[in-house]
């Protein structure tokens, strides 16, 4: 069995109505039952139930160096071409 610790964690808010919806980035990391960990960065989506975080949608990037710089290259440049269709 895996066992997930957050290790730190930053949330905000968006959408039309304060409060509404919620982007997250995390570093976490996974305790294999041999002891051996794992960590990696996660992007989550989610909405609040009764001012409850509920997860919709995860997305992992390992801790790779090359990885993230890729996600940070990519992400603004791909976000203007939707601001321009």
């Amino acid at each position: 069995m895996v066992e997930f610790e957050t290790l730190e964690k930053e949330r905000r808010d968006y959408g039309n109505y304060p409060g509404e919806k919620f982007i997250e980035v995390s570093r976490n990391k996974a305790i294999q039952d041999d002891g051996s960990e794992n960590t990696f960065l996660q992007i989550s989506t989610g909405y609040y139930s009764d001012e409850d975080p509920q997860y919709n949608n995860r997305f992992t990037v390992p801790t790779d160096e090359k990885a993230v710089e890729h996600v940070v290259e990519k992400l603004p440049e791909m976000f203007e071409k939707e601001k321009q269709e």
